[in-house]
């Protein structure tokens, strides 16, 4: 019985297939190349995720400030890429309680320039005591504190009195004139401005800007105030604020805030360095005509909850 035959391609058949495969897939390739090259829009642009995040950051900060009945100035910046974000930052605020950061790095320019020392003591006397913030307004008549006692108290418990007893040691003049120094063109220090009085002559009024705060603690931040010793030990002060709203309200657990607030003639404000572990960042919020000082220290407190939940994902 014969073999039934079964009929097989021609070997340079198969090999002329599989040389057309190749010239199709070379073919293909070389037109996406072209395709490519010729037309870039149509490959998708790779946007960076943080500069997104930034922008979304500074809309819902914007929005926020946007429905409040009162008036916002903020700048938040990051130390690391420069990235700022800022909304009225160059309105003038009543300082109130911000102007202590820059008393505390003028004292520390005039330790560093030998004029005083940190050990140095003052004698409170009966003209040095003020109202509200601080404990220093009833220490006996005539007992001695050290510079550094007063720089923590004036800046950890906003202490009034520690405040007057350094404005006392160092002038006005002297203080106008570093604030000058220090880039400070809107802020100054008035004795009129430093009082507590529910309302004051705008000339005599203590006025800074969001942008000015912000620039001081960029300056500090980066030891350009002081030196190395002197500009840490004001950092390290500001980080025992011990109050817990505002911007330090919803502060994730892990990150640290150096910080400064300030409350005074219906202007609430909060600022500080915020220090995450993978970034820093200066945020300052100012706000002015609130409504009542509950209402402000609650916008306050969520612009730095949005703040935070944005930087913490950039």
């Amino acid at each position: 019985m014969m073999k039934k035959l079964v009929k097989k391609d021609p070997p340079k058949t198969r090999q002329s297939w599989v040389w057309v495969g190749v010239a199709v897939a070379l073919f293909s390739v070389l037109a996406f190349k072209k395709i490519h090259h010729a037309s870039p829009a149509l490959v998708p642009e790779v946007q960076d995720f943080s500069e997104v995040n930034w922008q979304r950051m500074g809309d819902t900060i914007s929005r926020l400030a946007d429905t409040y009945k009162g008036e916002v100035g903020i700048i938040i910046k990051d130390l690391k890429t420069g990235r700022v974000f800022e909304r009225n930052a160059d309105e003038k605020f009543v300082t109130a309680s911000l102007i202590k950061v820059p008393i505390m790095a003028a004292t520390c320019r005039a330790i560093q320039d030998g004029k005083l020392k940190l050990t140095s003591t003052i004698k409170i006397r009966n003209y040095h005591r003020r109202g509200g913030s601080g404990d220093l307004k009833w220490a006996r008549s005539g007992q001695s504190f050290q510079i550094s006692d007063l720089l923590y108290h004036m800046i950890t418990k906003s202490d009034n009195t520690a405040a007057a007893m350094l404005i006392d040691r160092l002038s006005y003049t002297f203080l106008n004139q570093c604030f000058q120094d220090l880039g400070l063109s809107v802020t100054r220090i008035d004795p009129v401005g430093m009082s507590l009085a529910n309302r004051v002559n705008p000339g005599r009024e203590n006025y800074t800007t969001p942008r000015e705060m912000a620039m001081l603690l960029e300056k500090i931040y980066r030891h350009q105030v002081v030196n190395d010793m002197y500009s840490d030990l004001m950092i390290e002060i500001m980080k025992h604020n011990d109050t817990h709203n505002r911007l330090s309200q919803f502060l994730p657990t892990r990150w640290i805030l150096a910080r400064k607030s300030g409350l005074l003639r219906k202007n609430c404000h909060d600022m500080g360095i915020i220090f995450t572990g993978s970034s820093d960042y200066v945020i300052c919020v100012m706000t002015g005509k609130n409504p009542n000082y509950q209402t402000a220290k609650g916008v306050i407190a969520n612009i730095g909850q949005t703040a935070y939940a944005f930087l913490g994902n950039s």
